[in-house]
């Protein structure tokens, strides 16, 4: 589906919308594709919290993978003291 905004993009379908809505996320129009939706004023508050909200559990999530190999590597080093 091509957004109805711009005629270039991939638009949101209804399944994606609702599967985006129930994991949390911003309720887009149906049709529109994201970068038309940032656009819009009145849904710029709900993407801009949904995105910054995203953008801290990715760096999260990395340091929690970034700080189990060094836990096990601190073990390592106290068996051999």
């Amino acid at each position: 589906m091509i957004c109805t905004r711009c005629g270039k993009r991939k638009a949101y379908t209804e399944a994606e919308a609702a599967a985006l809505a129930s994991k949390g996320g911003p309720v887009l129009p149906v049709g529109v594709c994201f970068l038309c939706a940032w656009q819009d004023p009145a849904l710029q508050p709900e993407l801009r919290e949904y995105t910054q909200r995203k953008k801290a559990q990715t760096i999260r999530r990395a340091r929690e993978l970034l700080a189990r190999p060094l836990e096990l590597i601190d073990r390592l080093v106290k068996r051999f003291r």
